[in-house]
């Protein structure tokens, strides 16, 4: 998808983030586009929150009842402040006491569990649904792009960027905020607990806290630069992958299996290496906050032991100290962690921003109306268009056609013929003038009102790995199985439909590959006919077929067609010589206008065109004719049935 890169491409390029670190401002950009998705759920957020408190305050409390039971029943200190009510069962029953801080304990634990488990589900729950609502809105975006119908869509980065990385917002937007937000408070309470339990061992506790941020900042940036690069080329490894699984036949026909497996291996080897990358700065990293935190506790052991030692603190709050500082440190390397963890999801939120974040569709205008019953009346009033600014595809067309009329657009590739019907259809909009549908520019009509009252039909019949009946309805929604048997037997489609395994209710095969060429475009064409349009637009819908297929397409097509306003991209004499009008295009001008007979008269650019024409055409009816003979010698049944193959 080479646009959709270059975007990625210029906006990594143009963002903080790449230039290294984790810069808030981008960290927020990222955070106000895909923030609305917390709406629909923010009472289970909200709730998710309560508990995540809930299993702090219980962690916080967890080693004190061990400090009681070190420092008062064990050693007799008497309770002080809001704890002296404990001191007559101090007095009177130590045992008692022992088992009540015991008792406590298993409480203390359980409530940690039971708030860690609940938080833990809910929010994990809430990321996965609204991954999956990242992921419907990616789709749906993808599905608003403006078209090209020269210039091919990379499905490989398509389906990375609806699968993979849709699935790393649910790190970035739940377990992102959840993860440093617990270990902040863990850091922010413990640390505020032991500079007032003993100011020195609080100081050199939470003494390596700076060093360990500068690491972090340090490693991050190293983190997110390499998983950005892995990104990329596990983008690569899917596009090519996928152009191997759809080309596999023209592979093994050129013998390229080792130059495609080599392309493969190139960037999955890249890939390879920027995830060992990854995967090494993060091990270091680790490894040397271990050390720092271990050099950290021998301090506050060593430092707090004396002070124990000298009477200065009791050895309960040493032991609170050990406690907090297991818990502190810990928390200090799970939130390192967390940093960059969110350096590489942070990748894919670029990549996600990069396509939603560019207005590069075509919407409905203000003030937009719903087109009403069309009749089919088509100007094109100086129309101009180009896919890159100097580069024009259309100049300065202009033409009319009533209603009913059948066009026939002629002129070598890259005439802009296809442009023209994107224009028609507002795949684009004109870069100058205007297109009219009876009378009123196409974008005062909604997209939806406008495409629902257009038919078109590409030589290359899109089917879906769906049942046969499901393809044909896919033409109009809400089309009742009378309507889709009605619609195949137009298109000449149901006697090979009957015969399958299920008949329409037959499960077929990705592409429909387990058709011929001939049965795919009558499904196609079925699918055409069930929506029965005022306007029909073909793209060369009899291409690559062979005489037989095409005679019988014919007249499915000319069913199709019949009273309705159709614009067809033909190449083939017979199709031009039965249009009303054809409409000669080079490059990008519209050069002749008339039927056949007018512009062999008028037009040198017809005239050649034809002429160019002529000679394949002859020798195809010859093969045709010769090919049929010889198969009635062979056998009468190989006749029949090669009406319903296409040519290779």
């Amino acid at each position: 998808m080479k646009r959709l890169k270059r975007v990625v491409e210029r906006t990594q390029d143009e963002s903080p983030a790449h230039a290294g670190g984790l810069e808030p401002g981008h960290v927020l950009r990222v955070y106000r586009a895909f923030g609305r998705h917390y709406r629909p759920y923010a009472r289970v957020l909200a709730v998710a929150l309560v508990c995540l408190l809930g299993s702090v305050a219980a962690a916080v409390l967890a080693p004190w009842p061990l400090k009681l039971v070190l420092d008062h029943v064990i050693l007799g200190r008497p309770f002080h402040h809001g704890l002296a009510f404990l001191n007559p069962t101090l007095a009177r029953d130590p045992g008692l006491l022992l088992a009540g801080l015991a008792l406590s304990v298993v409480v203390l634990a359980a409530l940690e569990g039971a708030f860690s488990y609940v938080n833990k589900y809910w929010a994990s729950g809430t990321g996965d649904r609204i991954a999956a609502d990242i992921r419907e809105r990616v789709f749906a975006h993808l599905q608003r792009l403006s078209l090209s119908l020269d210039e091919s869509l990379r499905s490989g980065e398509m389906t990375y960027l609806v699968t993979a990385d849709t699935r790393m917002m649910k790190n970035l937007l739940i377990d992102f905020p959840q993860d440093f937000l617990q270990r902040a408070l863990t850091i922010a309470v413990y640390s505020v607990l032991m500079l007032a339990l003993d100011w020195r061992l609080g100081l050199l506790a939470v003494g390596t806290a700076p060093l360990v941020g500068l690491l972090t900042r340090r490693f991050g940036s190293g983190m997110q630069q390499a998983t950005r690069r892995m990104r990329e080329q596990e983008s690569e490894v899917v596009s090519i992958a996928a152009e191997n699984v759809h080309a596999m036949a023209l592979v093994q026909a050129y013998g390229q299996e080792e130059s495609e497996r080599a392309r493969f291996t190139s960037e999955n080897t890249g890939s390879l290496g920027s995830q060992l990358r990854a995967l090494r700065l993060n091990r270091i990293y680790g490894r040397i906050v271990d050390l720092l935190l271990t050099l950290s506790t021998a301090a506050v052991l060593y430092f707090g032991g004396r002070l124990a030692l000298s009477g200065s603190i009791l050895p309960g709050t040493l032991v609170i100290f050990v406690g907090y500082l297991r818990e502190i440190y810990s928390a200090f390397e799970k939130f390192s962690l967390v940093f960059l963890s969110l350096a590489r999801s942070l990748v894919s939120g670029e990549r996600l921003l990069a396509l939603i974040g560019r207005d590069i569709f075509v919407r409905d205008a203000p003030g937009a109306v719903a087109a009403p019953a069309l009749r089919g009346h088509i100007e094109f009033r100086n129309v101009s268009f180009a896919y890159r600014e100097g580069h024009d595809v259309l100049r300065d067309v202009s033409f009319v056609v009533e209603p009913g009329q059948t066009v026939a657009l002629a002129g070598p590739s890259g005439a802009g013929k296809s442009t023209l019907l994107g224009l028609l259809l507002r795949f684009h909009d004109p870069e100058a003038g205007r297109v009219l549908v009876d009378g009123r520019d196409v974008r005062d009509y909604t997209l939806r009102s406008l495409r629902d009252q257009v038919t078109i039909l590409l030589q290359d019949a899109k089917l879906f790995r769906q049942t046969v009946a499901e393809n044909i309805a896919f033409g109009r929604r809400g089309a009742s199985r009378e309507d889709v048997v009605r619609a195949a037997r137009d298109a000449d489609a149901h006697e090979f439909v009957s015969e399958m395994p299920n008949a329409y209710d037959t499960l077929m095969a990705e592409r429909g590959d387990d058709l011929s060429g001939g049965q795919r475009q009558r499904i196609n064409i079925a699918r055409a006919l069930i929506r029965d349009t005022p306007i029909v637009v073909l793209d060369e819908p009899l291409a690559g077929l062979d005489a037989f297929a095409e005679r019988r397409l014919r007249m499915a097509l000319r069913r199709l067609t019949a009273g309705r306003t159709t614009f067809i991209v033909a190449h083939k004499l017979a199709t031009l010589s039965r249009a009303d009008v054809i409409l000669v295009l080079e490059r990008g001008r519209l050069v002749g206008r008339g039927s056949h007979d007018e512009l062999l008269a008028t037009c040198a650019t017809y005239r050649e065109f034809c002429e160019l024409q002529r000679v394949p055409e002859r020798a195809e009816v010859a093969g045709a004719a010769n090919g049929a003979r010889a198969a009635v010698t062979r056998d009468p049944a190989h006749a029949r049935r090669a009406a319903d193959r296409s040519a290779p």
